[in-house]
């Protein structure tokens, strides 16, 4: 994987969070890590950084994961791995461990002190700067998206590193 420059991602925020699903994955040597798709959320600019806010159910093993750790990547895989993605986002971590139920292979960065899929085309490394479970949300939304109450806590985390494939590098 190469470095890149944030200022160089080229991809349309749109398609990627809502079609591709991203895969993240929280966690660290201590910690220990899980993954789990992404499909809501974005990246922007906030308190003068590169940001990428995403949502996690207060269900999810992944949720507890990062609460003990600010290390999170966000990995984009081609669609050749669909399933693996599918795979991501319908087993719990809790019962069994997703990179090796979807044959993909986890990439520990000693520096970073977390993980993500070698088979990315591109990951973002970031660390969590703020989060805030979501309440007092409009009553149709509620009632449409957290019939049983199991709500989100937005993560606004910091984008510490850009890198992309090497051979997707023009």
């Amino acid at each position: 994987m190469l470095k890149i420059n944030i200022e160089d991602y080229k991809e349309n925020v749109f398609t990627e969070i809502n079609n591709k699903w991203g895969i993240i994955t929280a966690g660290d040597k201590t910690s220990g890590f899980n993954g789990m798709t992404v499909s809501w959320g974005g990246f922007g600019i906030m308190w003068n950084k590169p940001v990428a806010y995403i949502f996690v159910r207060k269900s999810r093993y992944t949720h507890d994961i990062l609460d003990k750790s600010n290390h999170i990547t966000i990995a984009f895989l081609s669609d050749k791995y669909k399933e693996a993605k599918a795979l991501f986002g319908s087993k719990s971590g809790r019962d069994i461990n997703k990179y090796e139920a979807a044959n993909l292979h986890p990439v520990f960065e000693p520096d970073f002190n977390g993980y993500y899929p070698s088979e990315a085309d591109y990951v973002f490394k970031m660390n969590v700067l703020y989060k805030k479970d979501l309440d007092s949300m409009p009553k149709d939304i509620e009632a449409k998206f957290y019939p049983t109450n199991d709500l989100h806590t937005m993560y606004i985390c910091e984008i510490k590193q850009y890198l992309v494939k090497e051979e997707l590098v023009k």
